[in-house]
């Protein structure tokens, strides 16, 4: 087995495991569909961004909320080390 490959099902467990605590939030919270098929739609297309290696789009700066600034820090601490 390659790195490649052990890489790419890391990547698709950890993806698996996202959906699924996202999913599961929402199913305790009693989240309305909309907000469920928003960000449904935004982790597909971050998975299909993943897999093709394509730079992510922006539609401009926004500010993420402080928990998932603090989220996006680990993503950073982990390209620096």
């Amino acid at each position: 087995m390659s790195c490649n490959q052990t890489e790419s099902g890391a990547l698709t467990a950890l993806f698996r495991e996202v959906v699924l605590v996202l999913g599961g939030v929402f199913a305790v919270r009693a989240t309305d569909d909309e907000t469920v098929r928003q960000v449904a739609a935004g982790l597909e297309r971050a998975w299909r961004r993943a897999q093709s290696k394509a730079r992510p789009t922006s539609d401009g700066p926004t500010v993420p909320h402080p928990a998932i600034a603090a989220l996006l820090r680990l993503t950073t601490e982990e390209d620096q080390a």
